[in-house]
């Protein structure tokens, strides 16, 4: 009888289930005053049968990941083509299809960290490693020097070879975010949509993504601190951890035609650095975003640096953090230094990982207490990305 009950109950999430999948795509379809005949059912299909168009999807997918309080992969609006597959992938979110499903942003004990994505297969996967292998030292000699042997010389044409093929995927991705930023959709969308190609550049270009940590589960806001070695470092922060962060960029980047208006497309806020009352206006802005909920990503040396190590922060986020009296989550980047560095324009493939530390609260909210925080978070950072802090604090 336990057993007969329990079925009976199961059977009645799954109808309840599709009842709500149906209900939520019935509302979009009125919204977008498509089948008017009222054919819908689990099986149709919703591109082809009903002509929902992909950005109708991605509204979809937010809104069932509303109704049902889950948070479904970046990519199920390609995949999912039927209301019978968006509820497969609903079921699956929640752990409720007989599987364990686990967050793919979480560290699991004893794991070297989470890989997001795969490498590009076929002749281009061939010609990333061969790039790739290309920069390896064939040996390195007692006293520290790298020895690339016979056959160097040879690598200048794969790395010709692959500079090209990366521009090639480079210049249609930044005319595709460039889009995105000035389409009239909600921003919620164009995130999901940027982060959707962001991750296929990724895989396309080599570069293996690994996320170790996860940032704090409450609702509070927070500000993330993170190290800044390289052009794409606000690319794989946006790309590998998965809460919407608000970045925190220069007004110089804002006064950019081409990525001005991509960060402003993209919600980024834009502070004014060097004199006393501009820095204070700043903060104060920061401060009001924080306050309203959101939560901001910084990096605090400002600018990219051309070597190792971290460098001298700046106190703005601090003071930010300090004011707001919110937690700073310190975050280590490694590699993207050697895919990508400052004042080039040649990537190459590699390994990039994301090391998430726990969150530093601050101890109190004058100048003293700002210092602190800023060492104290100067000083995780430089061990989350395995690089020694440079210069006078």
């Amino acid at each position: 009888m336990k057993n007969a009950e329990g079925t009976s109950s199961g059977a009645d999430n799954i109808e309840d289930d599709e009842r709500r999948v149906l209900a939520d795509v019935r509302s979009l379809l009125d919204q977008l005053q498509l089948d008017v005949a009222h054919e819908l059912s689990l099986d149709s299909d919703l591109s082809k049968d009903l002509g929902v168009d992909s950005l109708a999807l991605v509204e979809l997918c937010d809104l069932l990941e509303g109704s049902f309080v889950v948070t479904l992969p970046d990519e199920v609006f390609l995949t999912a083509t039927t209301p019978r597959e968006w509820l497969a992938s609903i079921r699956k979110a929640k752990g409720t299809d007989g599987q364990s499903v686990s967050s793919p942003f979480e560290l699991r004990d004893g794991h070297e960290g989470v890989r997001i994505g795969a490498p590009t297969p076929g002749i281009f996967r061939r010609l990333t490693q061969e790039a790739q292998w290309q920069r390896q030292p064939r040996r390195i000699d007692p006293d520290g020097t790298k020895k690339y042997g016979p056959g160097r010389s040879g690598s200048h044409i794969v790395e010709w070879l692959h500079l090209i093929y990366s521009w090639l995927l480079l210049a249609p991705f930044a005319l595709t975010v460039w889009t995105l930023a000035v389409l009239p959709i909600s921003l919620k969308t164009r995130r999901r949509i940027g982060r959707f190609f962001a991750r296929g550049l990724c895989r396309a270009l080599g570069i293996s993504l690994f996320l170790e940590g996860s940032l704090p589960s409450s609702p509070a806001s927070f500000i993330v601190a993170a190290n800044h070695g390289s052009f794409i470092d606000g690319l794989v922060l946006y790309v590998m951890v998965p809460e919407p962060l608000v970045f925190v960029s220069s007004v110089e980047i804002e006064r950019q035609p081409f990525l001005g208006r991509i960060a402003k497309g993209y919600g980024c806020l834009f502070v004014e650095r060097g004199r006393a009352e501009r820095s204070a206006a700043s903060v104060e802005k920061l401060v009001g975003a924080v306050h309203e909920g959101r939560r901001l990503a910084i990096f605090p040396e400002g600018s990219i640096g051309t070597g190792s190590g971290v460098r001298v922060f700046h106190l703005g986020a601090f003071e930010t953090a300090t004011s707001a009296n919110c937690p700073v989550v310190p975050i280590g980047i490694r590699g993207t230094r050697g895919i990508l560095r400052a004042g080039s324009y040649r990537p190459y493939p590699g390994t990039v990982r994301v090391v998430i530390g726990s969150p530093i609260a601050p101890a109190g909210n004058d100048f003293n207490a700002r210092v602190a925080l800023r060492d104290e978070v100067r000083a995780a950072i430089a061990v989350l990305c395995g690089e020694s802090a440079i210069g006078s604090a």
